[in-house]
C-alpha cells in the first residue's frame, strides 16, 4: 500500500483508447482470450456470482462473463476512461443477451464499490501499466467475498522472439522497456505477478503460462499493431526517436507478412487465486 494516504497516481497507460484502440483490443482478446476464460471457468465461474471486471477496456471480458453468471448472476465493468465505456456498452448492446452488466467509470486504485461483494475478480494487462500494482491487488481483496476467486492475467513483453532472430524485434521490446522505466511500470510485471499476489493476502496461487505464436495470420500482427499505437508514448517518454519508431514498425510489418518467420508474442502470466 502507498505510505501516503494522499498519494496521487499518474496516468501512465501509453496506448490508444475507444474507438481508435477498439480493433487491437478485439484481436488481443482473440489472440489472448480464450486462455483467460478457461482460467476463470477453472477458478469456480459459475451461475448466479457476482462478478467484476477491473480495467474492462471494451467489454469483451464483461460480456462473456455475463453470459457465465446468467440472469441470476450479475456484472460490473469498471474503467478509468470514458472512451472505452463507450465502447463496452456498444459491446454489451450487441453481444450480450443478458441484461446484467453495469459499467461504471472509476478507478481500479479506488472503486467506490462496497467490500466483500464479489464471488470473482478479474483483470487483464492493467498491473503493468500502474505505478502501485499492489495497491490495486488490496482493493481487489477488499471487494472480494471471503472464499471468492481472483483472476489476474499479465504480460512479459521481454518473452516474445522471432525465428529466424530479428534486430526489430529485439530492439522494439529494448524501447518498450525503456518506456516503461521512463513511466515508472514495468511491462514484465507478469514476472512477479504470482509473488505480488501473495503479498496481497491471496492463497492458493495457481500460475499459468500462455505464449501464442504464428506463422501467418492476424494474431501474428499483434505486437506489431501494440508497439505502433504506443508510438506517441513512446517518443514522448525519450525512449525512441518518431524516426526509429517508424523503421522498426515497418520492419515489424515486414516481419508478420514473410511466411517463413515465426513470431511468439509476449508470454501472458495467468494466476488465479483465493480469498482466505
Amino acid at each position: 500500500m502507498s505510505a501516503d494516504p494522499n498519494h496521487v497516481h499518474i496516468p501512465t497507460y501509453v496506448l490508444r483508447t475507444g474507438a481508435s484502440a477498439a480493433a487491437r483490443l478485439r484481436l488481443l482478446d482473440d489472440v489472448y482470450g480464450p486462455a483467460s476464460r478457461e482460467m476463470m471457468l477453472d477458478a469456480g465461474l459459475a451461475p448466479g456470482m457476482r462478478a467484476l471486471d477491473i480495467g474492462c477496456g471494451i467489454g469483451r471480458i464483461s460480456c462473456w462473463l455475463s453470459s457465465q453468471v446468467g440472469p441470476t448472476g450479475s456484472v460490473v465493468g469498471i474503467d478509468l476512461n470514458k472512451d472505452q465505456l463507450d465502447e463496452a456498452q456498444l459491446e454489451a448492446a450487441t453481444t450480450c443477451h443478458e441484461e446484467n452488466v453495469t459499467f461504471l467509470e472509476r478507478s481500479a486504485y479506488e472503486t467506490g464499490l462496497p467490500s466483500a461483494s464479489f464471488d470473482i475478480i478479474f483483470c487483464r494487462y492493467l498491473l503493468c501499466h500502474l505505478t502501485d500494482p499492489l495497491d490495486v491487488l488490496a482493493e481487489m481483496h477488499r471487494l472480494l467475498k471471503p472464499g471468492g476467486a481472483v483472476v489476474c492475467v499479465d504480460l512479459d513483453i521481454t518473452a516474445a522472439y522471432t525465428s529466424p532472430p530479428s534486430l526489430a524485434m529485439a530492439r522494439s521490446i529494448d524501447i518498450a522497456m525503456e518506456t516503461g522505466k521512463a513511466l515508472g511500470v514495468t511491462y514484465a510485471f507478469g514476472r512477479k505477478l504470482h509473488s505480488a499476489m501473495l503479498k496481497s493476502g491471496f492463497a492458493a496461487v495457481t500460475p499459468r503460462f500462455d505464449q501464442p505464436a504464428y506463422l501467418s495470420g492476424p494474431g501474428k500482427r499483434m505486437w506489431e499493431h501494440t508497439f505502433h499505437e504506443a508510438g506517441d508514448g513512446i517518443v514522448a517518454s525519450g525512449a525512441a526517436t518518431r524516426q526509429e519508431m517508424d523503421q522498426i514498425c515497418h520492419q515489424l510489418c515486414e516481419l508478420a507478412m514473410d511466411r517463413e518467420t515465426l513470431i511468439a508474442q509476449w508470454t501472458s502470466i495467468l494466476c488465479r487465486a483465493v480469498k482466505p
